[in-house]
């Protein structure tokens, strides 16, 4: 599985985390979509958390911490999130992106579907 990839026609990273990550997987896939924004220039990530059963209470707290604040510095400020179906995993993601999401500073969208998710990137600049 390819965790991280360039989409061209949507200038966007795409992200993929799937099933139940331990903390050194999730902050390596979490790292090297960083490292693609910002050799690529874009802005703009879309995360397929869609079959993410939980993310670990380590793992929130260094996104929160420490990767949101590099995603500014990289010039992230779109997210789009393809939300699990499973509801421990869906809480588990807006928790961990709640209070970067409340400050605005990256406009973080959650979708049901992948087309939703791509529609909405390519509306934003």
């Amino acid at each position: 599985m390819i965790a991280n990839q360039l989409d061209t026609s949507l200038q966007a990273v795409l992200t993929t985390f799937s099933g139940f990550l331990k903390h050194k997987e999730f902050k390596a896939i979490a790292l090297e979509s960083l490292s693609l924004a910002q050799q690529s220039g874009f802005t703009k990530i879309l995360v397929d958390t869609s079959q993410t059963r939980v993310i670990q209470q380590q793992s929130q707290k260094w996104i929160d911490g420490e990767w949101f604040p590099k995603a500014l510095d990289t010039g992230v400020r779109h997210m789009a999130f393809l939300i699990p179906e499973d509801i421990f995993g869906k809480m588990s993601v807006e928790a961990t992106n709640k209070q970067i999401r409340q400050s605005g500073q990256i406009e973080i969208q959650y979708f049901g579907s992948l087309e939703e998710a791509r529609n909405w990137l390519q509306s934003v600049s």
